[in-house]
């Protein structure tokens, strides 16, 4: 399958055509049914823009003379293999699978097995490997949104485009953490991403308390917000203040829209609370989409209709801004259902709607980034978040549809605790059934509160004898293996003896 692109600068190249057959067989059965997709992966011929300008010349003469190579088919000889992952509801491990490529100029079929979960809202993801140790990404390509279902197979063409990387790396003595507009940059743990050609990437700096940030160095400089759209490495510097403040912006309205500050830290939705130094100015500056006004800020002597607003920040400062839909804006509702044996509260962090508690769900305007926060309540601890989020920090929702967040609450165990005591003359070791208690090595443990019975046995070493329990809660049983209930604090003395005593 070959189609061309229509390039602004250079007449159109012959696109490379890469067919995928994603082969699995549909199973009848009416849960874990599977489908068989066939994908088409299109590496986008623009790739030859990427050679000089004389290589870029001799790519338009080759097309008009057979037996020659062109340059766009030159710039994907490196790929030597491709890996496929299926994402969505209801798949709590993606379905993956990598093929080697030995020719990928050649247009050659490539034969992939893989098992395709039927459902809605399924994610695409296809991502081409160079021969690299390790294999280094070069090519990728995504196509979310997809509706799977069981019957015959399914044709499905993604373009692959060539990806940049963008390297953040940060300085001074302070400490602060730099996140991308999209997905991939949170550093902080990930300062290294890969982005598709084509895309402009907005790098975020927010400072920690305590600190501010002080600027770029690199590929941007300024302190404003940090955009590049190729392979780019740049440092934040963060330093030490004498004093900071925090500025708290929330966002609100029926419409969509963003609001970053200078010097950088806000970046709202996302990034929506950073310190400043005491006594600076942060200017804040409101952009909505193109289906939505922005009406003005309120709070921290901000007002009116202006798209930005100066803040001194003398103190902690809160500032609103208000996006308005043009026309109705598509919504999405998002749920949140807590189970586990415990309770706390989930709220949406960066927009207000869900306060659960009492409001558990909401709607937001559809494809808006919403944050949840969970805080356990007191006596339970927060386990993690599953159905589309997990782990134990914040859950960040790319709302493009109706969706449910899982928030697992449990109570804090009630432990009671057993202490062991060796006396005498002699030696040995005092062991627990339940584990815990190797005592003189380990000689307390915790147990939860309760019917739990812990069975002690006391075991004399070379010329030691046990002489017995003494005293405390096993005193009763002589020389027998003690048996305690759980039901409070409890402690056993063992004696040993040397033989003959």
């Amino acid at each position: 399958m070959r189609t061309q692109h229509n390039r602004t600068c250079l007449p159109s190249v012959w696109t490379l055509v890469f067919i995928a057959v994603l082969a699995a067989c549909g199973s009848d059965s009416s849960d874990g049914k599977t489908v068989a997709v066939n994908l088409s992966l299109i590496v986008d011929g623009r790739q030859a823009q990427h050679h000089p300008p004389i290589s870029r010349l001799f790519a338009w003469i080759e097309r008009w003379f057979p037996g020659t190579t062109p340059a766009w088919a030159q710039s994907v000889t490196e790929i030597a293999s491709i890996q496929v992952q299926i994402t969505g509801p209801g798949i709590p491990t993606p379905a993956s699978t990598t093929v080697p490529v030995s020719n990928p100029t050649s247009g050659q079929e490539i034969p992939v097995s893989i098992q395709a979960p039927v459902g809605p809202n399924r994610t695409i993801t296809v991502t081409a490997f160079n021969a690299a140790s390790p294999p280094l990404k070069i090519f990728g390509g995504t196509l979310p949104g997809v509706n799977l279902t069981a019957g015959p197979p399914i044709d499905l063409e993604i373009t692959l485009v060539r990806l940049f990387t963008v390297t953040v790396q940060k300085a001074g003595e302070g400490s602060g953490t730099v996140t991308s507009s999209l997905a991939g940059i949170n550093c902080g743990a990930t300062c290294v991403s890969q982005f598709q050609e084509g895309t402009t990437v907005s790098l975020n700096a927010a400072a920690d308390a305590g600190s501010v940030f002080a600027g770029w160095s690199g590929a941007c400089s300024g302190t404003a917000a940090c955009f590049v759209n190729d392979n780019a490495t740049v440092t934040a510097r963060f330093n030490v203040a004498a004093s900071t403040n925090r500025l708290t912006v929330t966002v609100g309205g029926s419409g969509i829209g963003i609001v970053t500050s200078n010097p950088s830290g806000i970046s709202c939705p996302g990034t929506c609370a950073a310190e400043f130094a005491t006594g600076t100015n942060v200017t804040l500056t409101a952009t909505p989409t193109s289906e939505s006004t922005f009406n003005g800020f309120s709070g921290a002597g901000c007002g009116g209709p202006g798209s930005s607003c100066t803040v001194a920040m003398n103190g902690d400062q809160n500032v609103t801004g208000i996006f308005t839909a043009i026309t109705p804006v598509p919504m999405s509702t998002l749920s949140v259902q807590k189970i586990g044996s415990g309770s706390g509260t989930v709220t949406s962090a960066n927009q207000a709607g869900i306060n659960c508690g009492s409001t558990c769900g909401a709607s937001f305007p559809t494809n808006s980034l919403v944050t949840l926060t969970a805080t356990p309540a007191t006596g339970s601890t927060f386990i993690g978040w599953s159905n589309g989020c997990t782990g134990t920090g914040s859950c960040d929702v790319t709302l493009t549809s109706d969706q449910t967040i899982v928030a697992q609450f449990d109570l804090v165990p009630d432990l009671v605790t057993l202490s062991v005591n060796t006396s005498g003359p002699g030696d040995g070791t005092v062991t627990s059934d339940q584990g815990g208690i190797s005592c003189p090595t380990a000689c307390t443990a915790s147990f939860p509160r309760g019917t739990t019975v812990v069975t002690l046995t006391a075991v004399p070493n070379g010329p030691s004898v046990f002489a017995g329990w003494r005293g405390g809660t096993c005193e009763a049983f002589g020389i027998a293996p003690c048996m305690i209930t759980m039901d409070d604090n409890r402690t056993a003395n063992a004696r040993f003896e040397r033989f003959g005593r």
